[in-house]
């Protein structure tokens, strides 16, 4: 799906400081989502996103940026069956520092596990909404991420880069709000050749315990591939997951994914879905597929952004 994001960018340049930008970006969905077995099988899912970012950077070359993000769901995920009552709101706010390849994120930030700096974790979802992808039977992972049911995360994370070669760490303070939680630290690395990567994620936490995580992605020509290999102390099986997409046209994709593995008694996780392109960043897809329960999943709508 191709994005674009316009809104309003203000750009100043004064004495004390280089550049200066406020950028307001966001998107949005609408469709029908079916889960068999399900208290109401088929609902309506939308869903509305606003973000802003402030970048500014100093004489010296150093960037610091600031991102905030607003948004409202069908209320689907609160209980509402019938997917009509609006949620979200404001999440909490996240901060970076970065000097050529070094970057320090800080506050409301993803974690080495969900920043998808050195493993792509999803892979090659299917649907408009991607309700299912290659992580689908991968339980028990500890992730944070720049999302509103998670703002009460705090987390620092340090990424370095050269020429091919990126690594990064992150400390996720202890979510009180949480019963049972506790801090967790995570590791990674990944590196680049050609239109290909591999990387590989550790990390130890009081819930998810010791958890690890080995993917590799990119493409060949008009097909794209991701791989993903996981374990942690929660589960008693390692997890597989393994997605691909290939173009059949300048507008149009196939997607398709297999993840298996995790806990005891989960099926084999699998989709195929479609997404066509109309240009500005509206695009319509459609998925089917079969869940770890062994449950059928659909959804088709429309996905724009702007």
């Amino acid at each position: 799906m191709k994005k674009i994001l316009f809104a309003s960018t203000a750009l100043v340049a004064t004495a004390g400081v280089a550049a200066a930008e406020l950028t307001w970006s966001g998107s949005g969905r609408l469709g029908v989502v079916y889960t068999e077995n399900a208290s109401q099988d088929t609902v309506l899912d939308h869903r509305f996103r606003l973000t802003v970012n402030g970048v500014t950077e100093t004489d010296g070359g150093v960037k610091f940026e600031g991102r905030i993000r607003w948004q409202a769901d069908d209320g689907i995920s609160g209980g509402n069956v019938n997917g009509g009552g609006a949620t979200g709101g404001a999440g909490a706010a996240g901060f970076a520092v970065s000097t050529g390849g070094f970057r320090v994120d800080v506050g409301h930030v993803s974690d080495v596990f969900d920043s998808g700096d050195v493993v792509t974790w999803g892979g090659h979802g299917v649907g408009y909404t991607g309700f299912l992808d290659q992580a689908a039977n991968f339980s028990g992972f500890q992730k944070v991420g720049f999302g509103n049911g998670q703002a009460a995360s705090q987390t620092i994370k340090a990424l370095y880069s050269i020429s091919d070669f990126t690594v990064n760490a992150s400390y996720t303070l202890n979510d009180t709000t949480i019963a049972g939680a506790d801090e967790n630290w995570q590791i990674g690395a990944g590196y680049n050749f050609g239109a290909h990567r591999i990387g590989a994620m550790y990390g130890d936490d009081k819930m998810a315990g010791k958890q690890w995580a080995i993917g590799a992605d990119g493409s060949f020509g008009d097909f794209s591939y991701a791989a993903l290999v996981g374990d942690n102390d929660t589960v008693n099986d390692t997890m597989f997951g393994l997605s691909g997409a290939y173009a059949v046209s300048a507008a149009g994709s196939i997607t398709g994914f297999v993840s298996s593995g995790g806990g005891s008694g989960l099926d084999t996780s699998y989709g195929i879905g479609y997404s066509h392109s109309l240009g500005g960043g509206v695009s319509l897809a459609a998925g089917v597929g079969s869940n770890s329960a062994g449950n059928t999943q659909a959804d088709a709508g429309v996905t724009f952004s702007f």
